[in-house]
C-alpha cells in the first residue's frame, strides 16, 4: 500500500485525478487570463486620454530594453469605439463567469468523487486485511481501527484537492508573472518576491496557529479533569476541610496553562506582523514599482492602471492558492505518519507476495485423508500449544479427540480445521495444503464449533445462519432448524423468546386468529386440570390481584414510552383521572406507607442485596431519597408547597402504582379501594382523548393485543403467585396446547426473529422481541456457534467445544445425537476424558492428546491412523 495519501489518492483514481487536474489548469487558466484581460480593457475606457478607438484584449509583450510601442505584439485583439467596448467587455466577463462556474461545479464533482473511491479504497483495503489475516495478528488487528478511522478524519478534502490545488497554484503563480510581464518587466521580480514573502508569511502563520489551538484543546482538557477530579475528592475535601489545598492546586495548574498559553499567543502575534506588515507594503510596493522609471524612459513606458490593475488581481489570485497549498501540507504533514503506519499494519498481515496473492486456490477435494507431519502450532484462542504432530485420518470417518482443558486438543481440533496455521510442518487434505485452499471454501467444507459466538445485530434467525451460503439457508427449512436447536440444546431458548414475543395483527393475521383460538384452549385445558386457579383472567369489570395498581388502571399494553411504567405517575391524563376519582391522596398514602416498610423492611441490608433487588419497589439509587422522605413526611398531609413537594406527591404516586398486594402483602388493599380503582379503569377507557388512543392497546378477550407477548395473549391474565410451582405447570401445559393446536412452529419462529443489539441489556416494555447481548449466556453462545456449523452441512465437522461443564448422561445422549445426524460423514469432536469415550459407540479413530502433543492414535474397526 502507498506511504504518501496524495500518491494513494491518484492511485485511486487517476483518471478522474488528471481529469479534474486538466480541466481547472487546462480550461481554467485560460479563461481566468481572459477575465484579467477584460478587466483591463473595461479599466482602460475609465482612464482615456483621447476619445479614439481602443484596442479589446491586445497583447503585447514588453522586453526589457525595449520601449513600450516597440514591444512585439502577440495578439492584435479589435480596434473598439469607447461606447461599445464596456459593453462587450462586461457581457465577456459575465459569459466568463458562468464558465467558471459549470467548470469549478464539474471539478469538484471529479476532486469529491476521487475522495470517495480515496475513502473507500482504504476502507475496502483495511477489510482485506482483517478478513485475511492469520489467526495470531490480534496485536496488529487492535491497531488497525484506530489507525483508518483517524485518517479518514483527517484526510478531508486532501484526498480530493490534494493534487489539483498545487497544480492550480502553479498555474495561478504563472499567471500573476505572466500578468505582470505584460504589464512593465520590472514588475516581475516584485511579484515573485511577494509571493515568496506571502508563502512564508502563511507558513509562519499557521505553525503558530496550530501550536496556539493544541495549547487551548491541552487546557481545555486538563480543566475539564480536574474539575472532574474535584468533584470526585469533594468528600474527602469536606472531610478534611482540604478547600484551600484543592483551590491553591488548581490554581497554580491554571497558571501554568495561562503562561503558556501567553507565550503562545505572544509567539502568533509575532508571526501576525509580518503579515499585516505585507497588507501594507504589498500595495505600496506594486505602485512604487509601477511609478518607477529609468532616465530614458518615455511616456510610452509608463505602466497603465488597467494593466497594473490585471497584475494585482493575478497576484491576489495566487496568493490565495498558495495559502490554500500551505494548508493541504499542514493537513498532508498530519496524515502521512497515519498512511505509513497503516501500510506497515497492512504489510505485517499479509507478507506475501503479489504473485502469491493472485494465485488462485486450490479446488477443495471431495474426499481423501486428513494428514499432519511433523506439525506445531499455537492457538491464541485458547492458548494451548501443540509440537510434533503426525497423524493420517481417512476421510470420512468419525474421530475421537481425548484430552483434558489446557492439554492441546482444543488447539489440535482448530489445526485440523484449518483456523490456525501450523508454526512448524503442515496440514494436508487430499494431498493438497489446507492453506492452499480458499479461507471461505475451507470454513465452508470444514466447520470448527470451537468457541462461543461472536453475536452480530440482527435477528437470531440471522445470528444462526451467520456465513451460510444461500442455497444452505434455503435447503435447511424451519423444521429442520427446529431439529438442529434440539440436538444443540438451544431449543428451550429460542422457544422461551418465542413466548416473549409479540405478533402484528395486521401483518400475520391468521396467526393472530390462531393464537386466539388458543387462548381459549388453554382457558379449556385449564379447567379440564383443575389448574383455573393457576391464572387470575383479564375482566373488565373486576380487580386483578396478580397485576399492580398502575396495571390495573390501564387494563392494557403502553405503546411507546407515554404511558410506560417510569413515566406513568407523571403523564398528567392519568393525573387527571386519578384527580377526578379522588384517588390522589390515596395514591399519595399507599405510596408513603410503601416507602415506610420498604424502608423499614430492607433497613439492614445493603444496597446490593438480592433481596432488597428483587422485592423492592424503588431502585438502590433512590433508597436515600425515600429514607429523607419519610423522616421527614410523618403522614400524606402537608406536603411541601411548590416543585419539591410535587415532585415528593409524584415519586409516591409512583410507588404506589407499582405495588401489588399479591406480591408485596403490605396489607394497603381492601375491597373498597379495589372497586375505586377498577372505576378509575373505566374512566381512563372512556375519556381518553383522541391523541392518546394509539398509545394504548386496551385488553379484549375476543382479539389479540398486538402490545403484549405472546404467553400473555395466551393465557390473557396472570399466572397466581400465591402457590409454588404454578408457573412451571401452567407454563408445561401452554406447551403442549401449542404443540396440539400446531403452532409450536409459530413460536420457534417468533423465536428466531427476536433481534439482537448490542448495548441492551434487558428488553424494554413494547421491545420483547429485542434481546440485548448481556440477556445470551455462555451456553447460548456455544450452542449458536454449533448451530451456525450444522447449518453449513460442512464435509468435516470438528467440535471443539467445552463440554465438561456438563452432566455425562447429557454428553453423552448429545454426542449421540450428533453422530446420528452425522452418519456418513466426517465428525472429530472433542471428549472430555475417557469416560465420556467409554460410554460412546466404538469410534473409527481416538487421539489422544497429553502435554501438547498426540500420545497415541488409536484405529478402531476400519479406519487406518498413524502417529
Amino acid at each position: 500500500m502507498e506511504r504518501n495519501p496524495v500518491l494513494f489518492a491518484w492511485a485511486s483514481s487517476p483518471r478522474r485525478h488528471a481529469a479534474a487536474l486538466g480541466l481547472a489548469v487546462g480550461l481554467g487558466g485560460p479563461l481566468a487570463l481572459f477575465v484579467l484581460l477584460c478587466l483591463r480593457d473595461l479599466i482602460a475606457v475609465l482612464t482615456r486620454s483621447s476619445p479614439g478607438a481602443l484596442p479589446f484584449l491586445r497583447i503585447a509583450l514588453p522586453l526589457p530594453g525595449h520601449h513600450g510601442d516597440e514591444a512585439p505584439i502577440l495578439f492584435q485583439g479589435w480596434s473598439l469605439a469607447p461606447t461599445e467596448l464596456p459593453l462587450i467587455a462586461l457581457t465577456s466577463l459575465a459569459a466568463a463567469a458562468l464558465l467558471l462556474a459549470i467548470l469549478g461545479a464539474a471539478v469538484a464533482y471529479l476532486c469529491f468523487s476521487v475522495q470517495a473511491r480515496a475513502t473507500a479504497r482504504l476502507r475496502a483495503r483495511a477489510t482485506e486485511a482483517i478478513l485475511a489475516s492469520p489467526p495470531g495478528a490480534r496485536e496488529d488487528l487492535r491497531a488497525l481501527p484506530g489507525l483508518v478511522g483517524q485518517a479518514l478524519a483527517r484526510m478531508g478534502s486532501l484526498a480530493a484537492v490534494g493534487i489539483v490545488v498545487p497544480g492550480l497554484t502553479l498555474a495561478a503563480i504563472l499567471l500573476a508573472l505572466v500578468m505582470a510581464e505584460l504589464a512593465a518587466p520590472r514588475l516581475v521580480p516584485v511579484i515573485a518576491l511577494l509571493l515568496a514573502a506571502v508563502g512564508l508569511a502563511r507558513a509562519l502563520l499557521a505553525s503558530r496557529t496550530a501550536a496556539r489551538r493544541g495549547l487551548r484543546r491541552s487546557d481545555i482538557a486538563a480543566t475539564e479533569a480536574g474539575l472532574r477530579d474535584l468533584i470526585r475528592r469533594m468528600p474527602a475535601v469536606r472531610a478534611h476541610g482540604a478547600a484551600a489545598f484543592e483551590r491553591r492546586r488548581l490554581g497554580l495548574r491554571a497558571r501554568a496553562a495561562r503562561t503558556a498559553l501567553v507565550r503562545a499567543e505572544a509567539r502568533l502575534a509575532y508571526a501576525r506582523a509580518p503579515a499585516l506588515a505585507l497588507v501594507v507594503i504589498l500595495p505600496a510596493l506594486l505602485v512604487a514599482t509601477a511609478l518607477w522609471q529609468g532616465e530614458a524612459a518615455t511616456e510610452a513606458d509608463n505602466v497603465l492602471p488597467g494593466a497594473l490593475v490585471a497584475a494585482a488581481g493575478a497576484f491576489a489570485q495566487a496568493a490565495t492558492l498558495v495559502a490554500v497549498s500551505l494548508r493541504l501540507w499542514n493537513q498532508y504533514r498530519a496524515v502521512a505518519p497515519l498512511f505509513r503506519a497503516i501500510a506497515e499494519t497492512l504489510d505485517a498481515l499479509n507478507p506475501r507476495a503479489p504473485g502469491d496473492r493472485a494465485r488462485s486456490a486450490a479446488p477443495f477435494p471431495e474426499a481423501g485423508a486428513l494428514v499432519a507431519k511433523g506439525v506445531g502450532a499455537y492457538d491464541p484462542g485458547s492458548g494451548e500449544r501443540l509440537t510434533g504432530v503426525d497423524l493420517a485420518l481417512p476421510m470420512p470417518a468419525h474421530v475421537a479427540i481425548v484430552g483434558t482443558r489446557g492439554s492441546g486438543s482444543r488447539a489440535l481440533a482448530a489445526l485440523l480445521a484449518g483456523q490456525i496455521e501450523p508454526t512448524a510442518g503442515a496440514v494436508t487434505y487430499g494431498g493438497t495444503d489446507l492453506r492452499a485452499f480458499d479461507s471461505a471454501e475451507r470454513a465452508r467444507r470444514i466447520a470448527l464449533a470451537g468457541s462461543e459466538a461472536i453475536l452480530i445485530e440482527g435477528t437470531l434467525r440471522q445470528n444462526l445462519l451467520y456465513g451460510a451460503r444461500s442455497g444452505d439457508r434455503e435447503a435447511s427449512g424451519l423444521a429442520e432448524r427446529i431439529a438442529i436447536l434440539k440436538l444443540t440444546g438451544l431449543d428451550a431458548f429460542v422457544y422461551e423468546r418465542g413466548l416473549e414475543a409479540s405478533i402484528d395483527p395486521d401483518d400475520d393475521p391468521a396467526t393472530a386468529e390462531a393464537v386466539v383460538a388458543a387462548r381459549w384452549a388453554v382457558r379449556e385445558a385449564l379447567a379440564h386440570e383443575g389448574m383455573a386457579r393457576l391464572v387470575e383472567p383479564f375482566d373488565p369489570a373486576r380487580y386483578n390481584h396478580q397485576a399492580d395498581i398502575g396495571e390495573n388502571i390501564l387494563f392494557g399494553e403502553a405503546v411507546g414510552p407515554a404511558f410506560s411504567q417510569a413515566r406513568l405517575a407523571a403523564h398528567p391524563y392519568l393525573r387527571a383521572v386519578l384527580e377526578a376519582e379522588d384517588l390522589t391522596r390515596t395514591l399519595v398514602d399507599v405510596g408513603l406507607q410503601v416507602a415506610r416498610s420498604t424502608v423499614e423492611i430492607f433497613s439492614d441490608l445493603p444496597d446490593d442485596h438480592p433481596l432488597f433487588e428483587t422485592f423492592s419497589l424503588f431502585p438502590a439509587a433512590e433508597r436515600g431519597y425515600f429514607e429523607d422522605l419519610v423522616a421527614r413526611q410523618p403522614e400524606a398531609r402537608g406536603f411541601r408547597r411548590g416543585p419539591a413537594g410535587h415532585r415528593d406527591r409524584e415519586r409516591l404516586i409512583g410507588l404506589a402504582l407499582r405495588y401489588s398486594e399479591t406480591r408485596h402483602r403490605f396489607g394497603l388493599i381492601d375491597a373498597g379501594l379495589e372497586e375505586r380503582l377498577v372505576a378509575a379503569r373505566h374512566s381512563f377507557a372512556a375519556m381518553l382523548p383522541p391523541r392518546y388512543r394509539e398509545k394504548v392497546e386496551f385488553y379484549d378477550p375476543s382479539r389479540l393485543t398486538a402490545a403484549a407477548s405472546l404467553e400473555e395473549n395466551l393465557l390473557f391474565g396472570r399466572i397466581t403467585q400465591g402457590e409454588a410451582g404454578a408457573e412451571g405447570r401452567v407454563r408445561s401445559l401452554v406447551r403442549r396446547v401449542l404443540a396440539e393446536q400446531g403452532l409450536e412452529p409459530t413460536v420457534y419462529r417468533l423465536g428466531l426473529a427476536a433481534r439482537i443489539e448490542a448495548g441492551v441489556a434487558v428488553a424494554g416494555q413494547g421491545q420483547r422481541a429485542v434481546l440485548g447481548e448481556g440477556a445470551i449466556g455462555p451456553r447460548e453462545r456455544v450452542a449458536i456457534e454449533f448451530v451456525r456449523c450444522l447449518v453449513r452441512r460442512p464435509d468435516i465437522l470438528v467440535v471443539g467445544l467445552s463440554l465438561d461443564d456438563r452432566k455425562p448422561d447429557e454428553i453423552t445422549a448429545r454426542i449421540e445425537r450428533l453422530r446420528a445426524l452425522r452418519a456418513g460423514a466426517a465428525l472429530i469432536v472433542c471428549l472430555p476424558d475417557e469416560d465420556t469415550l467409554d460410554r460412546q459407540a466404538p469410534f473409527d479413530a481416538v487421539l489422544r492428546v497429553e502435554r501438547n502433543t498426540v500420545v497415541t492414535a488409536e484405529p478402531q474397526e476400519t479406519a487406518t491412523v498413524t502417529a
